[in-house]
């Protein structure tokens, strides 16, 4: 602006190249120019900005006095060293901003020794005035400029507080529902996913891969929706309850399900969708299944000896004669016996009296107390000994796990058959093996066969008397002497089962 305003005044004035001031006036601003593109503003206090915008005003000043008439225009320059001044909430720069343009306007003429003529004295008086609006405004604008510019700032840096805070809860809430082996399903009104976790699809997957069945972690929409009444039927349509069974698949490879559902309502308590929850309770119902037939036969099995015992000492009251003694003492035997075995599979620590014992005569005892009980039903029992074979056991014990072994192998082999047991040792270690012709077991019973109390479906159906603690009694006592126990079956095969402990 300066530069054009100088050339029209030469061209309309050329001789004002030859006014010393007028050459001094320019070089300053010449100067300013210079001032503002060389100093390292970055570098020096905050208060040194004052100078250049209150130089340049007295400067103008000179130039707007040097040029007369033809140079009055000047003085609108003055604005923007004005502006420069007012944009800022410090009260010393927008006094400056006022002052400057009243020194620059009422000192240039005492300074060039300009007489002051009256016409002039409007100018003077005017002029300071119209900047200082000028200061008043830009300053009030860049006040609420600035005020505005702080408080965007403050939300922004609460909105960047909230969004870590944000942040940070759904990094606590994904980890909570990656963590929980409970599905967790969020859904709108339509039955589509809002949110899920890692448990919930792998249920939905299982049931699409694996079964047949209608899956009860989707949603059927559609005329055949309203026959649908599972848990997330229900929920869908705003129900809330608790501890919902729901079962999946058939035979093996059913499993079972708790749900519980609560609705999603909006501020206006309109319905946005539901929350449900899905707990494998497999094993549990299971476990309870396995504890009704625990109950139903060790009551049973209770039951028996009691009865006989009971019914052998109202006879003997009546009827004295001490054969009845001793039907009442076997039963009482069988009784302790059973209690005893409940004991030893409950305990946690099986105590062992170990000492070098000779496991074929061990094996051959067992053998002649067990062939009575076969022979009743026409069962052979072949023993297939390979020399003396010793080892370091606890003889009652490990008495006691054979005679478990060869109890099962006679109660669930046909009338007419053949039950093999073997003994040999190699490798350091004593391998015992019981084979017998009858019913076998499938895979799934084999998986279960040691629990404690489990009976084959097969073995309930047929009343074969046991309370289900053969095995889980024998793998205790093998295990207690650092041993392995194992079986092979198939159903209709027999099956084999095989014991290895260390010598």
């Amino acid at each position: 602006m300066v530069t054009l305003i100088v050339f029209l005044a030469i061209l309309f004035n050329g001789s004002s190249l030859f006014d010393p001031v007028f050459i001094v006036v320019l070089l300053l601003h010449v100067m300013i120019l210079a001032a503002c593109l060389v100093l390292p503003w970055n570098r020096l206090p905050s208060w040194s900005f004052v100078f250049i915008p209150v130089l340049d005003c007295l400067v103008l000043g000179l130039l707007r006095e040097v040029g007369g008439p033809v140079l009055s225009v000047v003085g609108l320059v003055m604005a923007f060293p004005v502006i420069w001044l007012s944009v800022s909430v410090s009260k010393v720069r927008v006094a400056l901003a006022i002052l400057a343009p009243l020194c620059a306007t009422v000192a240039s003429p005492f300074v060039l020794g300009h007489e002051v003529e009256r016409p002039e004295l409007v100018r003077m008086i005017v002029f300071p005035v119209i900047m200082t609006g000028l200061t008043i405004t830009g300053h009030a604008v860049a006040r609420g400029l600035i005020e505005h510019g702080d408080t965007l700032d403050r939300k922004d840096r609460e909105l960047v507080r909230l969004h870590g805070a944000t942040k940070e809860h759904a990094q606590l809430l994904d980890t909570v529902l990656e963590t929980v082996n409970v599905g967790v399903w969020a859904m709108d009104t339509n039955g589509g996913d809002i949110l899920t976790n890692r448990r919930l699809r792998a249920d939905r997957s299982w049931v699409q891969e694996s079964t047949d069945s209608v899956n009860p972690f989707t949603v059927v929409t559609g005329p055949s929706a309203e026959e649908r009444n599972g848990p997330a039927d229900s929920a869908v349509r705003g129900a809330s309850f608790t501890n919902r069974l729901v079962r999946v698949g058939d035979g093996e490879k059913q499993r079972t399900f708790s749900a519980a559902a609560r609705p999603l309502l909006d501020e206006s308590g309109q319905l946005k969708g539901s929350i449900i929850a899905f707990t494998d309770v497999t094993a549990l119902v299971k476990a309870q299944t396995a504890r009704d037939k625990f109950v139903a036969t060790i009551s049973h099995e209770l039951r028996t000896p009691l009865t006989s015992i009971l019914g052998y000492l109202e006879i003997f009251a009546n009827q004295p004669n001490p054969a009845f003694m001793g039907i009442i003492e076997r039963n009482a035997e069988r009784l302790l016996t059973l209690v005893n075995d409940l004991l030893l599979v409950a305990s946690e620590d099986l105590e062992l009296r170990r000492r070098p014992t000779n496991v074929s005569e061990l094996l051959q005892e067992s053998v002649k107390n067990a062939r009575p009980a076969a022979a009743a039903r026409g069962i052979t029992i072949a023993l297939q000994i390979h020399g003396d074979v010793a080892a370091d056991v606890d003889p009652g014990q490990f008495s006691k796990a054979i005679d478990q072994l060869l109890s099962n192998a006679i109660k669930f082999s046909p009338e007419g058959t053949q039950v093999v047991i073997g003994l040999q040792g190699k490798n350091g270690e004593v391998e015992l093996s019981v084979r017998d012709q009858g019913i076998g077991m499938t895979e799934q019973e084999q998986d279960e066969a040691f629990t404690k109390f489990f009976r084959a479906d097969h073995a309930m159906e047929s009343a074969i008397p046991g309370a289900g603690l053969g095995l889980p009694l024998s793998k205790a006592i093998v295990e207690a002497h650092g041993g392995t126990i194992g079986l092979n079956s198939r159903p209709g095969s027999g099956t084999t089962v095989t014991v290895t402990v260390p010598r």
